[in-house]
Order: C-alpha cells, then structure tokens, then sequence
C-alpha cells in the first residue's frame, strides 16, 4: 500500500483513492495518474504509482481500473470475480462508470472513496504570452472583438474550405499538402509552419513536413524547435500564441527560436479527445504583431480538423492491416492442406499487381485508355490473393491427388495382381493333383507335367507382368491430351479363376475410366469437385462485407477460369463479359500453375515452354493476347511477394 503525499496538479483535477483500511491493511491515500490498475497480486509491467495493490485473497488479481478522460475519472470493473460497486451498484464489465468526488466503491469487502478537487490554473509567466487558452474548450467566436465582421466571414468561409478539402483527403502526404497551403492563405502574415507528429503511443513529436511561404519546403530532421513550447502545448494542451517572442523571458532564451530570430508564433496541439497526436507551428521573423487572438482561435479549428482526418487515416491504416492479415491467414490455412502448391496464390497475387502496374503503364495502342487506380490495383491483389479459397471445401484427397490412381487404390490393385498369380498357381496344382490321383502319373510322365505347367504359368505371369506395367504406365498424369494405351482394353477383358470357379477381372469398370482419363489425373467427378472451387470461392467472398473501393473481389476471383471463346468454367462467359482485371488473373494463374516447382503429379515446365503454350491459347482466342504481349515485355513472373 502507498502512503504519499498528495500532490496538487496545477490547471487540472486532482484525485485520489481513500482506502478506508481492513483488519489487515492499515489506511491509506493513494494518488491517482492518467491511470491505475487495482489487484490482489502486484503487475510487473505497472509501477507503483499505477497499480493499487490490495492484498486480500477476494480481490481478482485484476480486479478494476480507473481512468483520467476528459478532464474527468471513470472506473471500469476488468471482469472480476466477486464484481465493483459504486453506490451499491453493481458494474457491468468492460463499461466505463464516472466517478464524483465523495463516491464510494467497493471492490467485495474492501471500500475506497474517491476524492477529486478541481484546482486554480497557475499565475501568468513572467512573459509576453499574449494568449494561452485550453485546446479542448475552445470555441469559435463569430465576431471578432473590434466588430470586424468581413474579416470574420473570410475567414469563416476559409475554414469551411478546410473541413470539405480536409474530408475528401485519402493520404497523409495530401492532407499535410492542403494544411500548408490552408495556412499560409489563412495568415497571411505567416513566413513558416511546420508539423509534428508522435511517432507510436509513447512517441517522441517528430517533424514531418516544414515549409516557408514562398514554397521551399525544408527537411523535416533539420527543424529546429522550442521544447518550451512543445511540452507547454503537447502536456498542457494548450494553443500558445507568443508576440515579440524575442523578448519573451518565458521563450527568448531558447536556442531554437533565437537562431531563427522568431517574432511571432502559434503553436495549436492536434488533439481527439483526449489524445495529442502532435502540433502545427506557425511563425514569422519580420511582425513582432503577426497574429492575434482570432488567428490562434482559427489555427485551433484548423488543428481540430486536421487531427479527426490524421485519426481517421490510423484507423483506415489499422483495419486495412487488419484485412491484410486476415487475408493472408486465410491464404496461408488453404495452402496448408496442400503443401505442394503452397506459395501459388501469393506469386499470382505478386504477378497479377505487377502487370496490372505495366498495362497502366504501357504505350500500347490497344490499351493506352486503361488506367487502374490504386483501389482498383488493391481489388486485383486480394481477389488474386484469395481466387482458391474455394478450396477449404475440396476433399484432401481429391485435393492431394497425384496420378490417375489414388495411392491406396494402386496398393489394391497391385495385390489383386498378386492375388491372381495364386488362384492361377494354386489351380494348375490342384489339377495336377487330381490328375495324378486318377491316372497314377509315373514319375517321369509326373515331372514332364509338372515342367508343361510350370512352363504355361511362367507365360501368363509374364504376361501379367505386362499388364501391370502398362497399367503403371497409364496412371502417370499427361499435361497435354493423350490418348489411353490401346493395351488397357486388353487388360481389362482379361479374366482369371477364382476359388470356386468364379472368374473375375484384373481392373474394373472405375479404374479403367481413371487410367484413360487423357488429361492430368482427376476422373471427371472429381474435376468436377475441383471446378466447384470457384463457385464455392465467390459463395464466401460475396459474404465478406466489402468498402465501396473492395466490392469488385468476388466477380474478379469468380471469373478466374473463364476463357475469351466461352470454354472455361463455371459459367462459359465469352469476350467483353470477362472484366479486364479477371483476365489478367487468369494468365499469371495459368503461367504459375505450369512453372510453379517440380509435384508428384508433374514437373516444373520452363518458362520459355509456359511462355509457348500461353501463347498457343492466345492465338486460339482463349486468352487476351493484348495483356500476355504485356505480361512477356514487363517479365512480370519476375515480381516477388511483399505482403
């Protein structure tokens, strides 16, 4: 338990715990900060001035914590055991409560009263401040005080330009673009303005952008600045305007402001609620009088705008890592049932941005008019990305297949050849046997017959012999059409003896159907699971609720084996029905499935020969020539994958 003395906070609240003490712990007064987590068992990752440690085996070892915002404490309840109480009232977990001065909680037998006084913001420095007012309380006067009422209304209808550019804004780099130029058409006297940004949540400000009214921006690690007033903006946060700052004892010695020889400054924090994600400075050399009390209230507004856009864009940063995430977590799950192919739906998503880039680049006649913009170019790569999720609903072994055969189904038939030999051996014998019993055999005439019969079986096992080896030979997988061997009908006319003098086949009416399928190794159901792939792949992706910017994903995936003359699947489009984005999926898909490495069920075709037979299809009218000319002249197989 603390025992400290507490300390009065200049211009702020100050508040603290009153642990009225149990039989085992003495009372106390404990200082509440920006935060203070309170449990049974101390926190290694909380100093002593951030966790209340009460040592009572009902208290959870996170038991609750209170929070400054706002101006304001609240208390939230961290889903404990035996629950808090304020006023008697149970809290809800994970529900900010606020707290009064006198309030009393109880954290199960254990009662604490908060205490909070607001106190008198310090005396005025010895400067020349001409004003410091609170960046979270301002607002904006529509009048200025000398009745200067067109002035107002400029600058009011300035401000309004700032919050319509400000809204359309999409990247940092053009909003700190439209701050500078709004600056320095809103002060007319400003000279120079520059940004700071913190740089993570404990960040230290960093400058970020730096630029002088006649546009020579300066390097942003090269500003200097007045930590002075930083820290009087970022920890108090208050606008600052100084006039003649030279001869301001409160910032006239700093180092910064004397090399730059500064007159006039504002310096307003970027503030969101609670939370300072940096400052804009804005200053001049020449006007000890640039700026006045309505300027410093206008930067305010500016400032506010500035930091909602700069928040928006960390959040838009945050879900678009989030969605990149999930989306290669889903990627990485497919490609895990099947290790073989792992890596292909990020090469064709690396491929496919990266001619979608050169055809937005290219001179070409055909496709001078296309242009993607990056939205467009982030469609590509995620429907790219996840064009094979449809594949989470493909049995593994269809999926893993390697030759016509499945493994155990050659192990069987293998051992039906076994099999054969016996009943045959075993009949020969037999007959032998009866023969001798019937006739008497001498021993001559008994071993010329057994030679014949051992003669005759050496044939058929030779014979046999052939059969499977043709059969072996069938169930290799050919990536081009090929006809079935012409010995495969004799293999399966072929019968044998079986006990009881039934007589079976060596292959069945199935395996002989697998072994003639005349392209790749899947029978026609089993490509026919394969193929609904697609279909199940743009059944999940219509499910995810896609921005505006996103929306063209699933028809992209959907189509990626669609051909030009209408032979592809699942819907045999033809020509201007397949999107231009689908066709460039569909050649990095196809080029990467016969370059990807060395399956059991094929070899790793050379690039020059996928580069021949890509062709082949274009000049077939099956794909668009137009892109694969493209695709050859930017090598874009050469691109490698940056998640």
């Amino acid at each position: 338990m603390h025992d400290t003395t507490i300390a009065e906070t200049e211009g702020g609240v100050t508040a603290y715990l009153e642990v009225t003490g149990s039989a085992s712990i003495e009372p106390a007064m404990f200082p509440l900060r920006d935060e203070v987590v309170i449990g049974r068992d101390p926190q290694d990752s909380l100093g002593s001035d951030r966790f209340l440690c009460i040592p009572e085996q009902t208290i959870s070892r996170r038991h609750a914590r209170i929070r400054r915002s706002g101006g304001g404490f609240f208390v939230e309840d961290l889903h404990s055991f035996n629950g808090t109480f304020v006023l008697g009232k149970r809290l809800q977990p994970g529900v900010w409560y606020p707290l009064c001065d006198g309030d009393e909680f109880e954290l199960s037998s254990m009662r604490l009263v908060f205490h909070s006084l607001v106190l008198p913001a310090r005396d005025n420095l010895p400067s020349i401040i001409t004003r410091a007012v609170d960046a979270t309380e301002l607002t904006f006067q529509c009048a200025s005080a000398d009745g200067d009422m067109p002035l107002t209304v400029r600058k009011l209808h300035a401000m309004a330009q700032v919050s319509i550019a400000l809204g359309a804004v999409k990247d940092r780099a053009t909003l700190v673009e439209k701050i500078m130029n709004f600056i320095f058409e809103l002060f007319p006297l400003a000279e120079r303005a520059f940004i700071l940004l913190k740089q993570g949540e404990e960040g230290v400000p960093t400058p970020v952008a730096a630029r002088r009214r006649d546009g020579r921006a300066e390097l942003p690690e090269q500003v200097k600045v007045s930590r002075t007033i930083i820290d009087e903006v970022m920890n108090r946060r208050q606008s600052i305007l100084s006039v003649d700052t030279l001869a301001d004892r409160h910032f006239g010695s700093q180092e910064s402001i004397v090399a730059q020889a500064i007159r006039s400054v504002m310096c307003v924090p970027l503030l969101v609620e609670d939370e300072v994600l940096g400052l804009i400075q804005v200053d001049t050399s020449s006007d000890p009088q640039a700026f006045k009390a309505q300027d410093l209230e206008i930067l305010t507004g500016v400032c506010a705008e500035t930091a909602v856009a700069l928040k928006n864009f960390q959040l838009y940063s945050a879900i678009e890592r989030l969605l990149e995430g999930f989306v290669s977590a889903s990627v990485q799950a497919i490609e895990e049932r099947d290790p073989v192919t792992a890596g292909h739906s990020f090469r064709v998503a690396s491929y496919a941005e990266h001619l979608a880039r050169a055809v937005d680049r290219t001179d070409s006649a055909a496709l001078r008019d296309v242009r993607f913009s990056a939205d467009q170019l982030r469609e590509i790569r995620y429907a790219a990305l996840l064009h094979d999720f449809g594949k989470v609903g493909v049995r593994e072994h269809v999926l893993r297949k390697e030759k016509k055969l499945h493994h155990a189904e050659m192990c069987l038939l293998e051992q039906r050849f076994r099999y054969a030999r016996a009943c045959m051996e075993g009949e020969a014998y037999r007959r032998l046997a009866d023969r001798h019993c019937r006739e008497g055999l001498a021993g001559e005439a008994f071993r010329d017959e057994k030679a014949r019969i051992d003669d005759t079986l050496q044939r058929e096992f030779q014979r046999l012999n052939g059969f499977l080896e043709t059969i072996r030979k069938a169930n290799e997988p050919a990536i081009s059409h090929t006809d079935a061997p012409p010995e495969l009908r004799e293999v399966f006319d072929y019968r044998y003896r079986q006990a009881e003098d039934t007589v079976v086949p060596l292959i069945d009416q199935f395996e002989l159907s697998a072994l003639s399928v005349s392209k790749g190794c899947l029978t026609e159901d089993e490509r026919r699971q394969i193929e609904s792939h697609v279909a199940d792949s743009y059944s999940f992706l219509i499910l995810i609720p896609w921005t505006r910017d996103l929306a063209g994903v699933p028809a992209i995936a959907h189509g990626h084996h669609e051909k030009l003359d209408g032979s592809g699947y699942p819907m045999g489009l033809r020509g201007e029905q397949i999107s231009l984005q689908t066709r460039i999926l569909t050649i990095c898909d196809i080029f990467d499935a016969l370059t990807a490495g060395d399956r059991p069920y094929k070899k790793a075709m050379p690039v020059e020969q996928a580069l021949a037979l890509l062709g082949a299809e274009c000049r077939e009218g099956r794909l668009d020539s137009r892109l694969f000319d493209v695709f050859i002249d930017s090598k874009a197989w050469t691109a490698s994958w940056t998640p």
